[in-house]
């Protein structure tokens, strides 16, 4: 087993000294072949057993709120990952059904010697994790191959803030920047015969009509491949200037590596050598090489800190007494403007910095960072004071789902339900933890302090258009996005 600690075993079991038949790894979070210690653990304790190894893939919309069109976009990067893993011998299961009980089954059947995981913070695939390993009779680990230092490393609590992980990091990081082994091709035939995905057509396309569309038509290529072409014209065309202008949104100087980050297309080990690399070899690049890492590596691992050590990461219970007492106080205050969740959906409120965002969101999958604050805490202002029955979503809205939630709901945790129902429908990173932590600081002042008090929003800290003018040229957002 590998010391560097980006191993957890997650039961007490231990790897067989005979009847050994296979090793598998099931794949979610770190959809790639390269750069990836999951797989490379795996498949290194498969050789060292002298057993056949196999990548399996578990396909299930279940109860997430994501739209088809990114299901996908998914499927297309793990075509891709099919063949790449074709060529070393290794087999690609994809498997379509529910989790826990799709993969206790293949467990039953193939009765492997151990089980890998990925790592990911969020409640279900942990629960779903910890059923697999309290039911089966082998060895079952997780493996953070998605953070540069594990996440169990870097802390063992929840944590206050950026400035108080960033020196766990620090710490730690050069223990966890070699750059990672290559696969070799496995010498040993699987048993039996694999489904290729092109022979799954059917049950994927059954599969994808049950799932609600959001019209959007994603420009943006899927695939490992695609994400390392993405990291390296970042790198020659994007890094320089980006410390200066990734926050004004009228010039969208941004990276576009968000989905292959989210989808595991790319790893965020490679994009921080690659980024390093560049600014070692052109020191003009350093402010920029630090505040893209800062991004990267810091408040990643900050969002899959909290999401790690508090299950309420979705909801206003995630909140700090401080911030929940400060909207309670102010839960009964007058609003100026009260939007229908369709309204809100479509983009249609007399805020038109608001619009584009939303618009931006809904059309092409992503919204800037800087405008993702302001647009969710104007959910907030303008979240009901009461419970509301609102009915105006159309039959097929992300609201849909959540409905009678919203109606029991009203202020924040409100405000928090729908900026999570549109950012996880609409956003090509939608259910990502950085979304969670991104809402939760904007409407209810995670890993913030209290500012002045105000309507509405209490001490939590305030955003308003004329600030957005301020900072840059508002209105040639508007116009690109609201055109």
């Amino acid at each position: 087993m590998n010391d560097l600690g980006r191993i957890f075993p997650l039961n007490t079991l231990v790897l067989p000294q005979s009847s050994k038949t296979c090793v598998v790894y099931v794949m979610s979070r770190d959809q790639r072949a390269h750069d990836n210690y999951a797989l490379l653990e795996a498949y290194k304790t498969a050789r060292e057993l002298n057993v056949p190894f196999a990548v399996i893939f578990c396909l299930h919309h279940g109860s997430s709120n994501r739209a088809r069109e990114h299901y996908q976009w998914m499927l297309e990067g793990l075509k891709e990952l099919e063949q790449e893993l074709d060529l070393m011998n290794i087999p690609f299961m994809l498997l379509v059904g529910k989790p826990s009980e799709t993969l206790l089954g293949i467990a039953h059947h193939l009765k492997p010697a151990a089980i890998f995981f990925d790592f990911n913070p969020l409640k279900g695939p942990v629960m779903m994790q910890k059923n697999i390993a309290d039911n089966v009779d082998c060895p079952v680990y997780v493996v953070d191959t998605h953070n540069i230092v594990p996440t169990w490393e870097v802390s063992d609590k929840q944590e206050f803030a950026a400035r108080t992980i960033r020196p766990k990091i620090q710490k730690l990081l050069n223990k966890y920047i070699d750059e990672p082994q290559h696969l070799v091709k496995q010498e040993l035939k699987w048993p039996g015969k694999v489904k290729k995905i092109a022979e799954m057509e059917e049950l994927i396309d059954k599969l994808l009509a049950s799932i609600p569309s959001n019209s959007q038509d994603l420009v943006f290529a899927s695939g490992e491949k695609a994400g390392q072409k993405a990291l390296k014209r970042f790198i020659t065309h994007g890094l320089q200037g980006y410390e200066a202008e990734r926050n004004d949104p009228s010039l969208e100087h941004l990276s576009e590596l968000s989905p292959y980050l989210h989808f595991g297309q790319l790893s965020r080990l490679r994009a921080f050598i690659d980024v390093e690399h560049a600014a070692q070899h052109d020191h003009t690049l350093r402010k920029d090489a630090d505040a893209f890492i800062e991004e990267l590596n810091v408040r990643s691992a900050l969002s899959d800190n909290y999401c790690y050590f508090n299950n309420h990461y979705d909801s206003l219970d995630g909140a700090a007494d401080w911030a929940r007492k400060t909207l309670a106080s102010h839960a009964d205050d007058k609003r100026e403007h009260n939007y229908t969740l369709r309204q809100l959906e479509d983009g249609t409120t007399e805020d038109q910095a608001w619009n584009a965002a939303q618009h931006q969101l809904t059309q092409h999958g992503k919204m800037h960072g800087y405008m993702r604050m302001y647009w969710a805490k104007k959910i907030l202002e303008w979240s009901p004071a009461k419970p509301v029955n609102d009915k105006t979503a159309s039959k097929d809205s992300c609201f849909n789902p959540i409905h009678d939630e919203l109606s029991k709901s009203c202020g924040a945790e409100w405000a928090i339900k729908v900026a999570i129902a549109l950012n996880d429908f609409y956003s090509i990173d939608g259910g990502d933890p950085n979304g969670y932590v991104g809402i939760l600081w904007s409407i209810a002042g995670l890993h913030d302090r209290a500012w002045f008090g105000r309507p509405i929003f209490g001490s939590i800290r305030y955003m308003n258009y004329n600030g957005l003018k301020r900072k840059f040229n508002i209105t040639s957002y508007i116009e690109k996005h609201n055109g």
